[in-house]
């Protein structure tokens, strides 16, 4: 099991570090690399008295890196490079480690029993090193999000990560190491925010394009032939043709469909869009390759979840979806690629929703009161129910002064990013690919959510601020395109064919922690097979997923383990585009 992650510790206490661990600074035992990564996701610059790294996905600049190096780590650095990605400056006397402010790369902490402050990008893994069992308070708020007596917080189930005694650090922070202990301090400075969406959708795709992960040769792209995906795998097609000759490989477009059917649906909208992209953008057709994976009912939901779920920091997104998905990345392993970008987490971002509503009942003027009348009207219309309920819930929630419709989104939008790292894990240790979903980047977020709710979702106008974004990208059948392909028939029949081994996943791990009731949950799944109306997937999916996750661990080797002096060899330091600043 090749867990890629970073961590450190602080210099109290016994040192330490990783096996296969490699120093990202002098003293392996204060900041450690693990696992395979690429050298387009590690940036070191090495002064006299300072390291900085930067992790992740980032268009780094030496010059500002230099800088950094010699006086010092601003909180801007956050947002100064485009990407997701975290920094890490170690010194003498401290490590500091800026957050990534999208959650895109999560960091915990924890403390060894010989008392050293630990922090890594796993909790998977320091909850290896420190032998940290599931937290069961955790397990119940992921199960049951919301439910009376949680505590509400704005990162989701509190600083609990889920394993006991493991904590997440907020994203956007200055996290500082020393043999004081932890410090936490929220970052004052994160740099200007942009309203141009598609400037920043092509900044995000541009550092993908340009090193592509661990081979060299493609880049692939989910398109499905919806506007989210599309326009990712749009906007790398055309950044690979501006670049010109000198950046190597092709962008995959890859659309999963139903194997024997190749027309219709999905399938010709993701048609239309490539089509587009080789003949209308300046006649470019090099750098655009339209990948089909025709899948069939071996890769019907809910099917090898067992074989095919390693150990992740929690329960993936992908987990009831996960043969599809792992059948997809078979192929793009086979073809060489190195990074696969999807569209997850545009719908939370951009799609239609009325959370916006409160906002204008907030704003007392005549013009923000007639606006609240009319767009209430237009979501009643819209889904055929009465008006005076949406205006009585958003009047309500401005009286009590919940949290604006930007502030909810910027915290869903986390939450995204940071389950999805689950899914990341799995394409990384199974086929070596690194995942990118690049509407959860700080920068993409910042120029969404610039734009007020009533122009970025209101009714009857299907992602307006997306279609205006991609104009001229796009073709108009797909920038018209006011539906998404529905995979509750495919999910229902996975249901049915694997119906015996979900149900004997009931009487495991959730039903031994007295989390689910195993009679109950048996019910469940029967009559939803059967197709009794009032039982949805989001009360099966989460608790299948969670089984497997809890099977997983017990299962699958340790993520990291203390290196021995006796059995393992020697510790290097981490090559990957590393500077030496004098």
């Amino acid at each position: 099991m090749n867990v890629r992650w970073f961590g450190g510790r602080s210099t109290t206490g016994t040192s330490g570090y990783p096996a296969g661990g490699r120093a990202l600074a002098d003293d392996i035992g204060t900041a450690w690399l693990c696992g395979d990564w690429p050298a387009s996701q590690v940036t070191i610059a090495q002064g006299p008295a300072r390291t900085v790294a930067v992790l992740g996905r980032a268009r780094c600049d030496i010059d500002l890196l230099t800088r950094w190096v010699r006086t010092g780590v601003p909180d801007s650095a956050v947002t100064a490079l485009t990407g997701a990605y975290t920094v890490v400056e170690i010194t003498a006397h401290a490590t500091v480690v800026l957050t990534d402010p999208g959650w895109v790369q999560p960091i915990y902490t924890t403390t060894t029993t010989d008392g050293a402050a630990l922090w890594g990008s796993s909790s998977l893994a320091l909850a290896a090193l420190t032998g940290s069992g599931v937290d069961d308070t955790w397990l119940h708020q992921h199960l049951h999000p919301g439910h009376a007596g949680d505590p509400v917080v704005e990162h989701g189930a509190g600083d609990r990560s889920a394993f006991a005694g493991i904590t997440t650090v907020p994203p956007g922070v200055r996290l500082t190491i020393s043999a004081a202990g932890i410090t936490i301090c929220p970052l004052t400075a994160t740099g200007a925010v942009s309203d141009r969406l598609r400037e920043a959708l092509q900044d995000a795709v541009a550092g993908i394009a340009d090193g592509p992960g661990s081979t060299g040769a493609a880049v692939a792209a989910d398109c499905s032939g919806g506007m989210d995906s599309t326009s990712l795998a749009m906007l790398l097609a055309q950044h690979r043709d501006a670049r010109g000759e000198d950046v190597p490989g092709t962008v995959l477009a890859v659309t999963v469909h139903p194997a024997g059917i190749t027309s219709g649906g999905d399938l010709d909208y993701a048609r239309a869009a490539v089509d587009h992209a080789r003949i209308g953008l300046a006649g470019r057709a090099r750098s655009v390759r339209h990948l089909l994976c025709p899948l069939d009912d071996r890769h019907l939901p809910y099917g090898q979840m067992g074989e095919l779920v390693p150990a992740t920091d929690e329960p993936a997104p992908s987990t009831i979806a996960i043969a599809r998905f792992d059948a997809e990345l078979g192929v793009l392993a086979a073809l060489g690629v190195g990074d696969l970008v999807t569209g997850d987490g545009g719908d939370t971002l951009l799609g239609p929703q009325t959370g916006y509503l409160p906002d204008l009942a907030a704003t007392t003027t005549v013009r923000a009161q007639a606006q609240l009348l009319r767009h209430a009207l237009g979501w009643a219309r819209l889904r055929r129910t009465a008006v005076w309920p949406l205006l009585t819930q958003a009047r309500t929630a401005a009286t009590r002064g919940e949290p604006g419709e930007a502030a909810r989104t910027r915290t869903a939008m986390r939450v995204v990013a940071r389950t999805a790292r689950a899914d990341a894990q799995i394409t990384e240790q199974f086929h070596g690919i690194s995942l990118h979903n690049p509407f959860t980047d700080p920068g993409v977020v910042d120029a969404a959510l610039a734009i007020p709710g009533p122009r970025r979702a209101g009714p009857g106008d299907y992602k307006p601020l997306l279609r205006r974004a991609m104009t001229g990208l796009l073709p108009d059948t797909v920038t018209a395109r006011r539906t998404k392909g529905d995979f509750t028939p495919d999910q229902y029949r996975g249901l049915r064919t694997h119906l015996g081994a979900l149900t004997a996943l009931v009487d495991g791990e959730l039903a031994a922690r007295s989390l689910i009731d195993p009679a109950r949950y048996r019910s469940l799944l029967s009559r939803a097979a059967a197709g009794a109306p009032g039982i949805g997937f989001h009360q099966l999916n989460p608790v299948l997923a969670t089984e497997v996750w809890l099977r997983a661990l017990n299962q699958w080797p340790a993520a990291a383990r203390w290196a021995s002096t006796a059995g393992d060899p020697p510790p290097t330091v981490s090559t990957c585009s590393r500077w030496e600043v004098f």
